[in-house]
């Protein structure tokens, strides 16, 4: 992964940069970018307490879902609790 300059982008240990994503930030680990979100530095994105930042700002942080926001359009930071995969929702996989 290249920054377009020197800097080199990497992404930490569990992370998973879904189909067609692209990030031009660092990641640290148990990361998550959502399928088709491209992320470049200059990203405007939501923060949990509602304020935003540049998503270089965000760079090398542990714990992330970037993901964008299907009413608001809005590249939303959310924390990943536990760090790994949760499962699947029960509720939304039962065949009832």
């Amino acid at each position: 992964l290249s920054g377009g300059g020197t800097e080199v982008i990497s992404l930490g240990e569990r992370c998973l940069l879904g189909a067609n994503a692209g990030l031009g930030i660092s990641l640290g680990d148990d990361c998550v970018i959502e399928a088709g979100l491209y992320v470049t530095g200059g990203t405007v994105v939501t923060l949990p307490d509602g304020t935003t930042a540049k998503a270089r700002d965000l760079s090398g942080q542990n714990d992330l879902l970037l993901r964008r926001n299907s009413v608001t359009g809005a590249v939303e930071a959310l924390p990943r609790s536990g760090g790994s995969w949760q499962g699947l929702n029960a509720a939304l996989h039962a065949n009832d």
